[in-house]
């Protein structure tokens, strides 16, 4: 274990934070009582509505770095939407792409692909999908995107974990080309395969490279920090599987060269900025301290080092400790955990007011969050579709600038949010 903290230590770039006008260990204010009445009267349970609880309830509440950085103001309610349902009896539903043909391209975690149409109709698996076996908890399949040049070359990437015959659970980043029925993928070629990855989220930058964000959630969490796992990181490919020059530790002997950023624990959400080309991820942390982050390269975005969240046994991370010199600091964090799936920052017409924000989905909060976004710095929080009590799992922007949902559960659904007529 020494062994690999000096290896860190010599390996991570101490870049200065993105923001902070406090001084590492200065006392940040505290949020007002006002604030934190409000909020926290929303964070406990909500068994009156949907029978159980959305957050664990308990009264840790880490003091942030800046008094910006979570509960922020709660924006008034939203009521230029309508919710419809697009497609049901989806057995745990995944992930979400957008096919030309106005078809949907679905990720089952349990199974592998499904197509359902424009009408709501799921089609048969798609044959030639991976094979997926033992799907329990983080295993299965996990995200899909089209290539950026999809109407040209019908390449699509996947994101999953699976068993293979005598080995251990293995993830894997692979593309393949979907045949013009949408029937079938072809030409299956893994970009990436090792033995404990678990990939869970993939975009495409506008470098037109992978950005892969990767999970690591077994205590203690060790491989996170280790340069040469790719477990807990955000990794970087080219879309053919090589590795791009310019990977900042592509030159260190003892890290994997894939890495791009490190320092995270299960990343479920990731989106590119459309005004600025920046990377943003959400990350569920053990207990509390889901965070929101803009990730640059080189950096270590801290965890198990630093948390505003504790363990799954109610233990302190690394002692409680929630800010060191050389490790990031979360944009906006969320204490209690509302378990963050799904991300799109919205950039269409449909809904003029919510240009900029981000949306994120929660599985045990069972909600959908917009933030409002101002200078890179969360300005507002709105708690939408509580109501619905249904974990969520997946959030896009479509084509048509409405805003898609995957909800989680035996019997999942395609939601629809388009402004009321």
């Amino acid at each position: 274990m020494k062994r690999l903290f000096v290896l860190l230590a010599a390996s991570i770039l101490a870049a200065p934070a993105i923001f902070s006008p406090i001084a590492v260990g200065q006392a940040a204010p505290k949020p007002t009582p006002e604030q934190l009445a409000k909020t926290y009267e929303e964070d406990q349970l909500s068994l009156e509505a949907c029978g159980v609880p959305r957050n664990a309830a308990d009264d840790y509440r880490p003091t942030p770095l800046t008094p910006d950085q979570t509960r922020a103001h709660r924006l008034p309610a939203s009521d230029n939407f309508k919710l419809d349902v697009v497609a049901s009896g989806l057995p745990n539903p995944w992930a979400l792409a957008f096919l030309p043909s106005g078809n949907y391209l679905v990720t089952i975690r349990g199974e592998g692909l499904r197509v359902v149409s424009a009408d709501g109709k799921t089609s048969a698996p798609v044959a030639g999908t991976p094979p997926i076996k033992n799907a329990i908890r983080l295993l299965g399949m996990h995200d899909v995107i089209l290539d950026r040049d999809f109407a040209i070359n019908r390449t699509v990437y996947l994101a999953f974990v699976t068993t293979p015959e005598g080995k251990p659970p293995t993830g894997y980043i692979v593309n393949a080309k979907l045949s013009a029925d949408e029937k079938s993928l072809e030409n299956y070629t893994i970009l990436k395969e090792q033995a404990g990855m678990i990939p869970r989220r993939i975009v495409q930058g506008t470098d037109g490279r992978l950005y892969i964000h990767t999970a690591e959630v077994i205590t203690p969490y060790v491989t996170v920090q280790n340069m040469a796992s790719p477990q807990g990181k955000l990794l970087r490919l080219n879309t053919n599987g090589s590795i791009p020059g310019d990977n900042p530790f592509a030159p260190m002997a003892t890290a994997d060269p894939a890495i791009w950023a490190l320092g995270f624990r299960d990343p479920q959400g990731m989106a590119i900025d459309p005004k600025t080309g920046e990377l943003w991820t959400i990350e569920n942390e053990p207990r509390g301290g889901d965070e929101l982050n803009v990730v640059h390269a080189g950096r270590n975005y801290g965890f198990p080092l630093i948390s505003y969240g504790r363990d799954n046994d109610g233990k302190l991370l690394n002692g409680g400790l929630t800010q060191k010199a050389g490790l990031e600091q979360p944009v906006y964090f969320w204490t209690p955990s509302v378990a963050l799936s799904g991300m799109t920052i919205y950039s269409g017409n449909a809904f003029p007011a919510w240009k900029g924000d981000v949306f994120a989905g929660g599985l045990s909060g069972m909600q959908l969050i917009r933030l409002k976004m101002e200078n890179g710095r969360v300005a507002g929080e709105e708690k939408l579709l509580r109501d619905k009590c249904k974990r969520i799992r997946d959030v896009r922007q479509g084509p048509d600038g409405l805003l898609y949902i995957l909800t989680d559960d035996a019997n999942g659904e395609i939601w629809r949010l388009s402004p009321k007529s």
